[in-house]
């Protein structure tokens, strides 16, 4: 029987895991074959059906690192150094005594404001060996003027910090993808809410590269929670390929550069600007997703899920906009406490989508919290009721790392792959959230 002689009718449905009728990322596709003459005969005639399951696996995490990380106590005397620098240059302060008066000022409110190393050991800070930075070789060690002088005396200009990041960014591509000859992904989706250039910066790697076929999708300026709108962007991919497509797409590739030491505020005096500047970090990470996942010694996580709702009357409490000089962040001290009234419902929604019993199932999950900050750890591990060892590879990259913005959650669900304490088949529970205020998670099986 030709090709031609043959009718396709693709009918498609959602089922969630238990295989009731719902919500699910698990996608299931109804393929009916029916050759013309079937078609018209009795109408009673059984089809050759096959049900195709076609589940998303994110694996094969890997971080970059573009600079050795550095300890949070000297990193806060680091930007107490260069904030006295760029200020005495605004307000022309002249004289050495005015200069340590400003000096001491920035300190206090530094020791008063900035996040402490008892929660932050260390962040990758990468701004500090770029060309930004004029080093001074000949200060005495003892001497914070060792740390250098900054090239442009108030800081440099929006449109420098895009050139740098596209340096950056392209920097990281050539380094998660350091075998020419490897196979090219069919997809990228590139996040990033530090930096934006056209050509971006995946498409500057991929023209070098001559993987010219490869599709580029941008996931930009969405914050902390950048990772879940980009996981479900490749699961639409994945999905809408084997439904929709005559090539269905075996690989997309996820690539996170947030490059967030570039926007470090030197001339803001608000509190909010001491706890920013002293909370977030650099961090690039790559990792995969793949359909119908094959067992070979690989772990990943099976997305189940994926929920997003935005918290009404929230708008104002955490922005991100681009200013004259750097993009400018605020955050209000009331988000810890507007995430922790609204998660249990989230919590609900999303773990209805699969018809899994939270409060039955809660004690045996792992959880991947974005790490905004300790007080939104210790907020949702309070309401949620579970325990601080279900929360603590959240913790600990939090601890070694910083908050690193839509990178941060890849990092802990790569340390929830890799942990041998956490067995295939666990549950995890994994949100973040970011200006909206917008609450968004996954529900993964761990594979």
């Amino acid at each position: 029987m030709s090709h031609e002689s043959k009718r396709h009718t693709h009918s498609t449905q959602w089922k969630n895991s238990a295989g009731s009728e719902g919500q699910s990322w698990l996608y299931m596709r109804t393929i009916e074959n029916v050759s013309e003459p079937q078609a018209s005969a009795a109408a009673g005639g059984a089809p050759d059906t096959r049900l195709r399951a076609v589940p998303v696996v994110l694996s094969d995490f890997q971080t970059v690192q573009m600079t050795p990380p550095r300890e949070q106590d000297e990193l806060k005397r680091i930007q107490a150094h260069f904030m006295t620098l760029a200020q005495s240059a605004q307000k022309d302060l002249t004289s050495p005594e005015d200069r340590e008066r400003l000096a001491r000022t920035i300190e206090e409110r530094m020791a008063r404001y900035g996040a402490s190393s008892e929660h932050i050991a260390r962040r990758q800070v990468s701004v500090l060996t770029s060309r930004f930075v004029v080093p001074r070789p000949d200060s005495p060690a003892e001497n914070v003027a060792r740390y250098g002088d900054l090239r442009a005396s108030t800081g440099e200009a929006l449109d420098e910090r895009m050139t740098l990041f596209e340096e950056v960014a392209c920097d990281v591509f050539e380094r998660v993808y350091p075998d020419a000859t490897a196979q090219a992904p069919d997809d990228i989706v590139h996040v990033s809410c530090s930096g934006y250039i056209s050509p971006s910066p995946v498409q500057t790697f991929l023209s070098r590269r001559k993987w010219l076929r490869t599709g580029v999708t941008h996931s930009y300026h969405m914050g902390c929670y950048g990772a879940f709108p980009a996981i479900r962007t490749a699961v639409g991919l994945v999905g809408s390929s084997y439904d929709s497509l005559p090539k269905p797409k075996r690989r997309v590739d996820l690539v996170h550069t947030e490059f967030l030491s570039l926007h470090f505020d030197l001339l803001g005096e608000e509190a909010d600007n001491f706890v920013t500047s002293t909370l977030f970090a650099d961090g690039f990470i790559k990792y995969s997703a793949y359909p119908e996942f094959a067992s070979s010694g690989r772990s990943g996580l099976k997305i189940l899920a994926i929920e997003e709702y935005i918290l009404p009357d929230s708008l104002p409490e955490m922005t991100l906009r681009p200013g004259p000089l750097q993009f400018d962040m605020s955050l209000s001290k009331k988000v810890p406490f507007m995430i922790r009234d609204a998660i249990g419902d989230f919590i609900a929604s999303i773990c209805g989508q699969v018809g899994l019993d939270f409060e039955r199932e809660k004690a045996t999950m792992a959880f991947a919290i974005h790490p905004g900050g300790p007080a939104i750890l210790n907020q949702i591990r309070s309401k949620l009721g579970i325990q601080e060892s279900q929360i603590a590879l959240s913790r600990k990259v939090l601890n070694e790392h910083g908050n690193m913005a839509s990178a941060t959650a890849p990092h802990i669900w790569q340390a929830i792959v890799e942990s041998p304490e956490i067995p295939a088949g666990s549950k995890v529970l994994s949100m973040a959230f970011g200006p909206g205020l917008t609450v968004i998670g996954a529900l993964f099986e761990k594979v």
